[in-house]
């Protein structure tokens, strides 16, 4: 056993030191489950019961625990706070209170990391460089500073040794978390160690600070030639996988509602502006800033918002985008069952009760419908419905989880500034566009083509994986029970499928040339040119064909 600790976890003695941290904040029974309470010194077990330590909730002893273990468990439980799939509610309010602010490291610390990393000492790069931090963090922290050409900069500095001290508590949270699943059947369903797995992606990237320019500059090109939104530039020369200049962007953070009223500042449009900018990086690039923490977005002059920190980035591919509007539709609209179907399709997950779990979004949607639309509270109907569909064991995919995290923030700072905030009117001007660019022709005739090269594919696929099943079956790999023996029918019911589909397409398609080429030529006959109005009736006629033929089998089989 002894042997097999030491092959699994690196670091004996800070495993030792994680264990006694938990059975002192009263996690003992997770010990006594995954048979890791004897592993803590005697001394230390007896001294902890002896201590009689105030009562807390079971999520305050879990935040004050993660605070106690340092800033690789602070991080994962900033990562927590941002997946409701994955906890409840009560542990996400608590979570949301961890504070990543640790004590900064020495000037000359900085100097050393700084000529490692770019080769040059600091005076030879900078004509000014503050000593004292501006802001100081788990995996880094950030000076002002001035370039020799007089330019005002940024320069984030990652911590000395912070990745190997990262990687061993990574190390020993995987250890603890294939214990986890192993003895703690209930837990199972959570995959704590497909948690950390993410987890560890996700500090990798926070890690590798070239990966942070590379996303900066992405933004800055999706951004160029918005007159609202403020992207840092980033100076290439001087930036490593450790080392991150860029511009220094003057100005107060969105959270920070005091100074913002010292200054006199009218939030409301800045915060509409925001609303925008994170639509239209979800929904119009696909690509977003995933760190929803209002610290990373700056008010600026001239009615201006800046980005900051691109460490974590989300991407939104378009069924995510499909099935999120059909998901705020649905709330919206009072529909439980779209909602339902919608969460199903994101999570890819089989649900026995889904008509219990349509009732319950159902109550929920409910008790927001007495309100007028525009006072419905976002925030609290997202909540609501992402702990029940925990409670269900549907998991929705992290960049859906990660935007809604973003809206209540948003939401949650513009109620704090103005309490008649409504963020369904503030974006429903952005919905709708999006709506209409969704089911204009070209858009609609674009999905069509997609879905035609998929069939496309399909069917040349298809020859190839039914020769490979049937050689299965003939070897006997594969068992196949077949209960309607009536093959013929099925084939003539196949085929009658399958020429539906083919009429429904190629009414589609008639349709869409209809009206793609509305305005062009002279008009014919009802207003329409030559082209489009042909489309149009040969696309009425095989409608009624098609109807024709479902109606007169609907006759046969009564």
């Amino acid at each position: 056993m002894a042997f097999r600790i030491v092959k699994d976890v690196k670091d004996i003695n800070r495993l030792r030191e994680i264990l006694t941290v938990l059975f002192e904040e009263g996690f003992d029974f997770i010990l006594e489950k995954t048979k890791l309470k004897h592993k803590i010194p005697l001394t230390k077990r007896v001294k902890a019961r002896i201590e009689k330590k105030k009562k807390h909730t079971i999520e305050k002893r879990l935040r004050l625990t993660l605070e106690r273990l340092g800033p690789t468990f602070i991080k994962f439980g900033q990562l927590l706070s941002v997946r409701p799939d994955l906890i409840p509610k009560s542990y996400i309010k608590e979570l949301e209170m961890l504070q990543d602010k640790v004590p900064a490291f020495s000037y000359s610390l900085v100097r050393e990391q700084i000529k490692k990393e770019l080769g040059k000492e600091i005076e030879d790069i900078f004509s000014g460089f503050d000593k004292k931090p501006i802001a100081s963090a788990s995996i880094s922290q950030v000076h002002k500073a001035v370039l020799k050409d007089g330019s005002k900069v940024a320069v984030k500095v990652q911590r000395p040794h912070v990745k190997e001290i990262m990687e061993t508590d990574i190390d020993i949270m995987f250890y603890v978390a294939r214990l986890l699943e192993k003895h703690m059947p209930n837990i199972r369903k959570f995959s704590p160690v497909g948690v950390v797995e993410e987890f560890s992606k996700w500090t990798e990237k926070e890690l590798d600070f070239k990966r942070e320019a590379f996303n900066a500059k992405r933004f800055a090109r999706n951004f160029a030639n918005s007159k609202t939104v403020k992207i840092p530039m980033i100076y290439d020369n001087f930036t490593t996988e450790r080392i991150l200049v860029m511009e220094f962007i003057e100005g107060v953070e969105l959270h920070n509602i005091k100074q913002i009223r010292k200054e006199k500042i009218d939030l409301m449009p800045l915060i509409n502006i925001g609303f925008e900018a994170i639509l239209t990086q979800v929904f119009v690039h696909g690509f977003f800033h995933a760190d929803p923490h209002p610290g990373n977005i700056i008010i600026i002059k001239d009615r201006k918002i800046a980005f900051v920190d691109f460490g974590i980035v989300g991407h939104f591919d378009e069924n995510l985008k499909n099935k999120s509007i059909d998901l705020f539709y649905g709330v919206i609209g009072n529909e439980p069952g779209k909602v339902v179907d919608t969460l199903v399709e994101l999570s890819r997950a089989e649900i026995e009760n889904k008509y219990e779990l349509q009732d319950d979004v159902g109550e929920i949607l409910d008790s927001l419908q007495s309100s007028d639309i525009s006072r419905i509270k976002v925030s609290y109907a997202l909540e609501e419905v992402m702990d029940l569909a925990l409670s269900y064991g549907l998991k929705m995919p992290a960049p859906f989880v990660l935007f809604g995290k973003t809206i209540i923030t948003l939401e949650g700072i513009a109620l704090e500034y103005n309490p008649d905030f409504s963020l369904i009117e503030s974006s429903r001007p952005f919905i709708e566009k999006l709506m209409r660019q969704r089911y204009n022709p070209v858009a609609v005739f674009n999905s069509f083509m997609k879905n035609m090269l998929k069939f496309r594919k399909f069917a040349d696929e298809f020859p190839d994986q039914a020769s490979n099943a049937l050689k299965r079956i003939e070897r006997g790999s594969i068992k196949v029970n077949i209960e309607d023996t009536n093959i013929k029918e099925l084939s003539m019911e196949i085929d009658r499928s399958g020429n539906r589909v083919a009429y429904s397409m190629l009414i589609a398609a008639l349709l869409i040339v209809g009206a793609l080429t509305i305005n062009y030529g002279s008009p014919a006959l009802l207003n329409l040119p030559p082209i489009p109005l042909f489309s149009f009736i040969v696309a009425l006629i095989l409608s009624f064909v098609l109807l024709f033929s479902i109606l007169r089998e609907k006759e046969i089989i009564r």
